[in-house]
């Protein structure tokens, strides 16, 4: 039986879910291209690392959107996911103490650089190719949670701007296309980290110290089956929308 050619684009594979995704995947037979601030070498030929900021949209859309474009071309990927996984926290501030330069660039990050990627991928595939989107989102995109108005509100548009890709592939009959919006949960990463030890008045900051405390962090390998059973099975809608354990 020939190979099936699959490649995936990772956000955010310097730690957490995105490194521990790009591990997996490699391992499950995939060509994987990540994207961080940070370097990352993981070992083998299957893993190629592009070194960036998101929030840099400018670089993004001269720079890694045209690197991107190229990595799809070089063969005829029978299979290609996209997961936004990467994430600024935000300032951990109630709303009036945000910023314009701190609310632009959460805003980047967290819902534009995803989306641009988005749209890359998807135009610059053939209708015939499978494709899966996955974004990792948050249960704060459901309710308010003081002190991360600006974490959420980002959040949110990227569940919307996700909902709309799988609306349109759903009116341009793309069926071998499909999104994925995941809530993992409450996963021990260094988000978790910063908002456990956010600044003291950080309203709720005792929420986060009371999930470490009481165990209820999960780690980053008991959340990705979701995600990677999505990227390499047939999905049933062309929107999808899981939360971890529901």
């Amino acid at each position: 039986m020939p190979e099936i050619r699959k490649a995936a684009i990772v956000t955010g594979t310097s730690s957490g879910i995105g490194a521990g995704l790009a591990k997996a995947l490699i391992s499950n037979g995939w060509i994987v291209l990540g994207l961080s601030r940070r370097f990352v070498d993981l070992p083998g030929q299957n893993y190629t690392h592009l070194q960036v900021d998101l929030g840099n949209l400018l670089t993004l859309q001269t720079t890694v959107i045209p690197r991107l474009c190229e990595f799809l071309s070089q063969e005829k990927w029978q299979r290609v996911a996209l997961v936004n996984n990467a994430a600024a926290m935000g300032s951990l501030q109630d709303t009036g103490d945000l910023t314009a330069p701190g609310l632009a660039q959460v805003y980047a990050i967290n819902s534009i650089a995803p989306t641009l990627l988005m749209g890359c991928v998807s135009s610059a595939l053939p209708e015939t190719t499978s494709l899966r989107v996955v974004n990792v989102s948050t249960g704060a995109v459901h309710r308010g949670i003081p002190g991360l108005g600006d974490y959420s509100a980002s959040k949110a548009a990227l569940r919307l701007s996700g909902m709309t890709l799988a609306s349109e592939f759903e009116q341009k009959g793309r069926s071998h296309a499909a999104v994925l919006s995941y809530e993992p949960g409450i996963v021990d990463t260094e988000m978790q980290q910063k908002a456990r030890s956010g600044p003291e008045n950080f309203a709720s900051r005792q929420i986060f110290q009371e999930f470490h405390a009481s165990g209820s962090l999960q780690p980053v390998e008991a959340v990705m089956a979701d995600m990677l059973d999505f990227m390499e099975g047939d999905a049933p809608d062309f929107f999808i929308e899981k939360r971890f354990g529901a």
